[in-house]
């Protein structure tokens, strides 16, 4: 639940054309490419003793969607895409609401994807760095902070994204590590097709 929570404050995989460049060096995902890795999402409340922690994989195909697949601490998967949002536990599927989808797509599949495009609509964009190491911090746009749960968004990376840091106003965050990113221009697994194929139109 703490996942989606998350995910709903997030992003989008767009599927058009791109209309805001991309970070100098960061690759950018058209619908002919699968992106995989993992991930280390960590969450963390004022005044707690320390984060909560889960970890997984994760497959980004603009032609299909985004898997969140947490392996620890108990296996989750999360499937975002055009046609709506599931959430399968132990092989049975359930629909998500459709609110905020949008959200969860432009966030965390767009700067995955490297098209930012969906983020300008709520979000100031300043970008700082190089193609070696460049960060993209996000600010909320007037009259969008009381309904964003998040005072700040930091992005950074270089060839990929490596890291999203989400801090609350009330300085409690929310982050996302990613590591042994591979972009392949090979299509979907028959297993990343089945769980695509749970979220039906």
């Amino acid at each position: 639940m703490r996942f989606i929570l998350l995910i709903f404050a997030l992003a989008t995989v767009p599927f058009m054309a791109w209309a805001v460049e991309a970070p100098a060096g960061q690759v950018r995902i058209d619908a002919t490419k699968v992106l995989r890795g993992h991930f280390v999402e960590e969450h963390s409340m004022k005044g707690s003793r320390g984060p909560m922690r889960s970890s997984g994989h994760f497959v980004v195909a603009p032609a299909h969607g985004l898997i969140w697949g947490i392996e620890k601490p108990f296996p989750t998967s999360t499937i975002i895409t055009p046609n709506g949002a599931a959430q399968d536990i132990g092989g049975m599927a359930v629909k998500l609401p459709a609110k905020n989808i949008a959200h969860l797509y432009d966030i965390v599949g767009g700067a995955l994807a490297g098209d930012w495009r969906g983020l300008e609509e709520d979000f100031v964009l300043t970008r700082s760095g190089d193609a070696q190491h460049w960060q993209i911090l996000l600010t909320p746009r007037q009259g969008n902070a009381s309904r964003l749960p998040y005072a700040t968004i930091t992005v950074d990376g270089s060839r990929f994204v490596e890291n999203i840091v989400m801090t609350k106003v009330d300085e409690s965050y929310d982050s996302l590590s990613f590591s042994d990113e591979i972009l392949s221009p090979t299509p979907l697994t028959s297993a990343e097709n089945a769980v695509f194929n749970k979220v039906m139109p």
